[in-house]
């Protein structure tokens, strides 16, 4: 699948061990949900994997999904760095 590039790229950290993930396209993003979730059913997860879907197929824009997987970073009590806001 080619990946919609998110317009930046993220190095998230996940805890100990040291553990970054870079997520550069809205694919990623839907892999990082699906992979670091341990319960798949809170709505900012199941809203973010659906725009991500929606997004890899044009029904929505990649800056819809990205915002959908802020809210879900958000909800999971994942930090996102404060700088990427200045970005939007």
């Amino acid at each position: 699948m080619n990946g919609k590039n998110l317009p930046t790229a993220l190095v998230i950290w996940t805890g100990s061990p040291i553990r970054f993930h870079l997520v550069v396209t809205v694919q990623d993003a839907s892999d990082f949900l699906f992979d670091n979730w341990p319960d798949h059913d809170c709505l900012e997860w199941i809203d973010a994997m659906s725009r991500c879907a929606w997004a890899n197929l044009g029904k929505v824009t990649v800056e819809d999904a990205r915002d959908a997987f802020f809210s879900a970073m958000k909800a999971a009590g994942i930090p996102i760095d404060p700088a990427l806001a200045l970005l939007k």
